[in-house]
């Protein structure tokens, strides 16, 4: 595998509305579309309410269905909603796994900012310019990278089509940490 991007977030979005700026910066290429899904996994272990709202401006719109707890009258699916909540609520520190520097040595304890996100692509990725792509992402509690695929949608920007990888389980922590 080669490394395709890393992806540098200064700091996790605190609303929706942050999340949406900083995913018009950055989704305008493949990691970066899987950069925002990993971001709104991170966000939901800090804040469900957000979380739902930043996951639902994150995937690709087949991804999606009319309800409340998303964004714009839109929410996940409801077996994906219900892989989250389950994977996530069993490792709350799971999407932290994804940023680097926080390890199971150190409970996966986020570094300080900027977060950097790493990800890499192989023969099988796809060609960019078909519109999907798949890229995968360095994982500190996994042996090896976890694929996300994405698409781009009619604006430009890339979100997540296939992501259940990232909820697989990682290593437990060495420690836990209270703190993120």
């Amino acid at each position: 595998m080669k490394l395709l991007q890393s992806v540098q977030v200064g700091q996790l979005p605190q609303s929706t509305e942050e999340f949406i700026v900083l995913r018009d910066r950055i989704a305008q290429a493949p990691h970066g579309g899987a950069a925002m899904m990993i971001v709104a996994l991170l966000v939901y272990a800090e804040d469900e309410d957000i979380g739902w709202q930043c996951l639902s401006a994150a995937v690709d719109r087949e991804r999606l269905e009319e309800g409340p707890r998303g964004y714009r009258g839109r929410r996940l699916r409801a077996s994906d909603a219900r892989l989250i909540e389950s994977q996530v609520g069993k490792q709350p520190y799971l999407p932290r796994s994804y940023v680097e520097g926080a390890t199971p040595e150190n409970g996966y304890r986020l570094p300080a900012v900027p977060y950097e996100l790493a990800f890499s692509a192989n023969p099988y990725s796809g060609d960019p310019d078909s519109g999907t792509y798949k890229v995968f992402s360095s994982c500190s509690g996994a042996s090896s990278p976890r694929p996300i695929t994405v698409r781009r949608n009619e604006r430009g920007l890339w979100k997540a089509y296939e992501w259940s990888s990232l909820l697989v389980g990682v290593m437990k922590p060495e420690r836990m940490m209270d703190q993120l």
